[in-house]
């Protein structure tokens, strides 16, 4: 089988063009028929939310049980997904405090949008990531989710 011309072509994982390919046309709905076509695809959200996080290798219907040998050794990931037109930021802040803070969980967290630094989207354990880890994960996380 004949490899496609993308798989050949090598992209720069620079924060640089993550961010400008992230802010591309291709990912943002410009026009308001754009928009009104990107709202009627979105019919079955909890389930394509499970299909995305399969992608990315997060898949909670595979979740060890507590009778499997892998459960103790590594716990299945816990997911909180936050969703509604205002406050959802907000909400997200304060759980993932109260994760570290008071249960000295390892916490990750992506919102969109961000307010100052692109990189606010995507935080490690309270932190924004390193312009380099950002650009890193994005290009891993596009191609996965462009299976």
């Amino acid at each position: 089988m004949e490899k496609s011309k993308q798989e050949h072509q090598i992209i720069d994982e620079s924060y640089e063009n993550a961010v400008s390919a992230l802010l591309s046309p291709l990912h943002q709905s410009t026009t308001p028929s754009a928009i009104r076509a990107a709202a009627a695809r979105r019919k079955a959200t909890l389930q394509d939310m499970h299909v995305y996080l399969r992608r990315l290798g997060l898949d909670l219907n595979d979740a060890p049980s507590p009778s499997s040998s892998s459960f103790s050794s590594q716990p299945p990931p816990l997911i909180l997904h936050v969703t509604g037109t205002k406050g959802k930021g907000s909400t997200l802040s304060l759980c993932e405090s109260l994760l570290r803070r008071h249960h000295n969980l390892h916490t990750g967290m992506f919102t969109s949008p961000h307010l100052v630094d692109i990189r606010e989207r995507i935080r490690i354990d309270g932190r924004p990531i390193s312009k380099e880890n950002f650009g890193k994960i994005y290009w891993r996380g596009r191609r996965s989710l462009e299976r």
